[in-house]
């Protein structure tokens, strides 16, 4: 995941150039395919017939089995543009609601292990913000267990924020706090990227040290099921500090409370129909089986 955000900040930078720019979706669709081809059991699916606009997402992840549960994740992507902001933050919502983050929202529930979460797609030149660096400062740092700065991390780059992901309700808090204020101080990059963590985290943070040869995934956090691991970090990352708390609780995540009876045992008609056909293009045959999101992607646990 950190090689295709690296790609996606290469893309989105390339997309500054005169006549070069690429949106949301067309990364979105690069980002997957990547993904597909380097991730063993990541299933992707493709569909015109979306209820996007009463969703709010882009893409959905679905991770579990059915002996399991399972956990969703609905992702909203939004890329920086030239003026350095994520301008586009303030696309309207569905119905009555004003913003699309408020739909993305309100169609989750974590109650129901049912996440929103926000992917800001990134990329601009060395030194764009500061001489030396892809970083942009005065930003906060939070993909380093060990709580070095950008410029002493060892477990990850700047350009690893080239898919960044965020909770969507802090999406809403930063949006909504300042909402009086011009679009460029509003959505300017560095007040979401302080809340935000490389996407990878999400799936799980990096050893305290590498040095060490430990695993992705600290012993301590190990419970003896990734589904437990993801369900954890998620739950942080959403109600319990977000990607500060999760970055400070990095070596004890396996202690974080979940529940698995929140999770879901009966999937979406569109979910079941995706597992009993082949990857690619998706079509519905009824209004049951119209997907939430124009891709959806499902990483099924096999059992031993």
């Amino acid at each position: 995941m950190d090689t295709a955000s690296i790609e996606t900040w290469r893309r989105i930078e390339f997309g500054r150039l005169p006549g070069r720019r690429f949106d949301e979706a067309s990364v979105t669709d690069n980002l997957l395919f990547t993904l597909q081809n380097q991730v063993p059991g990541l299933l992707t699916y493709q569909s015109n017939q979306v209820q996007e606009r009463d969703s709010g997402a882009d893409w959905e992840w679905w991770i579990g089995d059915d002996q399991a549960g399972w956990i969703c994740l609905r992702i909203q992507a939004k890329r920086v543009y030239e003026d350095n902001t994520y301008r586009m933050l303030k696309h309207p919502g569905a119905g009555e609601d004003a913003f699309q983050y408020d739909t993305l929202i309100k169609g989750c529930n974590p109650d129901q292990a049912r996440y929103a979460f926000h992917v800001f797609y990134n990329g601009w030149p060395e030194g764009t913000f500061e001489d030396g660096t892809y970083w942009a400062p005065p930003a906060q740092w939070n993909a380093c267990p060990g709580l070095s700065s950008y410029k002493d991390c060892k477990h990850a780059e700047p350009r690893h924020y080239g898919c960044a992901i965020i909770s969507t309700l802090d999406v809403k808090k930063l949006s909504d706090g300042d909402a009086a204020a011009p679009a460029a101080g509003r959505f300017r990059v560095q007040r979401y990227l302080s809340a935000a963590v490389p996407w990878s985290y999400a799936f799980g943070f990096p050893p305290w040290d590498r040095k060490r040869g430990e695993k992705r995934w600290h012993p301590r956090l190990d419970r003896g099921d990734w589904v437990d691991r993801v369900h954890g970090t998620l739950e942080v990352l959403t109600r319990r500090g977000g990607a500060r708390g999760a970055r400070d609780a990095s070596g004890h995540l396996g202690e974080i409370p979940i529940d698995r009876d929140h999770r879901t045992f009966v999937l979406p008609p569109y979910v079941e129909a995706m597992r009993g056909s082949a990857p690619g293009h998706f079509e519905p045959t009824s209004e049951d089986e119209a997907p939430a999101a124009p891709q959806t992607v499902i990483v099924e646990r096999k059992r031993k």
